[in-house]
């Protein structure tokens, strides 16, 4: 009994003696994190997350009013562009007969032009008509300079015959009378291609254009329309043109 104690308080102090050596020396070492793992640990992994697909929506069609080009200017001669008043209801608009009677009808000269083409045409506020002519070199910028339009107080009749254009009573009709050809005086083979009538069904107060030809220089066309309004006329160089609009209503 006695000889095992000093063994057992060897071995205590050994056990001692070694838990003190290895707390003394844990306790003196420093830890550092590597630059690797707080850079790891500071930035986590970044995953893409898919964004929802956005379709985008067509770009709806955006209508621009045409741009009338040079040769369909609204212009006078003297560059001011008439107004339209649909209000006002003109009584007549005319322009000179050359070396006219008293009537406007007696000693007149003929028209310079031969008559090509004549067509109707919608807008917003007026429905047009237009008399085509072809050019002449002699006059590279000349316009009809004689006609006159006027509202017509009962139903028009064909210059030659006199029998009545139309039927309808209930129709307003706006008479225009030009000084031109429809045929080629110098060579009488060749005929203006024209139509006898002409119409669109987009125009609004315009029903019909009707003509009875020419008639010793003279060119005659009556439109036809629903009510009777205000209208303008417009003579337009290159190439020489005629041009009556009239309102789609009184008012427009």
């Amino acid at each position: 009994m006695n000889q095992r104690q000093p063994t057992l308080r060897f071995l205590i102090c050994l056990l001692s003696t070694v838990t003190l050596a290895i707390a003394c020396s844990t306790n003196d070492m420093t830890f550092e994190a590597s630059e690797q793992s707080i850079n790891e640990e500071a930035i986590p992994d970044e995953k893409e997350i898919p964004q929802p697909t956005v379709e985008e929506e067509p770009t709806p069609p955006t209508y621009v009013a045409p741009t009338p080009g040079e040769t369909e200017s609204e212009q006078k001669n003297d560059g001011s562009e008439p107004e339209l008043s649909c209000s006002l209801i003109e009584e007549e608009i005319s322009s000179h007969w050359g070396n006219d009677g008293e009537d406007g009808f007696e000693n007149r000269i003929y028209g310079n032009y031969l008559l090509k083409e004549v067509r109707v045409g919608a807008h917003p506020d007026y429905d047009r008509f237009v008399m085509e002519f072809r050019e002449e070199p002699d006059e590279p910028d000349g316009t009809p300079d004689s006609y006159t339009v006027d509202w017509a107080t009962e139903i028009p009749r064909s210059m030659g015959e006199g029998s009545p254009m139309f039927t309808d009573q209930g129709s307003a009709y706006l008479e225009i009378y030009v000084l031109g050809y429809a045929w080629d005086r110098e060579d009488p083979s060749t005929i203006g291609n024209l139509p006898k009538s002409v119409s669109s069904s987009r125009t609004s107060n315009m029903k019909e254009v009707v003509s009875d030809g020419e008639f010793e220089g003279m060119i005659h066309w009556v439109i036809a329309a629903e009510e009777q309004v205000g209208f303008r006329v417009l003579s337009i160089p290159n190439p020489p043109r005629l041009v009556v609009d009239i309102c789609t209503s009184a008012n427009s």
